[in-house]
């Protein structure tokens, strides 16, 4: 039986921990944080505001997002 979809998947996220990226903000979710993407990887940025550019140190790693802080 194959898979389909993203979930389960065992590819490996794009992101490290400790890594820095220029990421722009392409919206905000439901608890506040903002939404940028790397390679299609979902990063999420607490106190971001959608539309800004930020250089950003990703702090997490889950196997369907990562966390990261805003390097100000």
């Amino acid at each position: 039986m194959t898979r389909r979809g993203k979930r389960g998947s065992s590819k490996k996220p794009p992101v490290k921990e400790n890594e820095v990226y220029h990421v722009t903000i392409e919206s905000v979710n439901h608890r506040g944080e903002g939404v940028a993407r790397i390679k299609g990887f979902v990063v999420l940025i607490p106190g971001a505001m959608t539309g800004e550019r930020l250089r950003v140190k990703i702090i997490s790693v889950r196997p369907r997002f990562a966390i990261a802080e805003a390097l100000r």
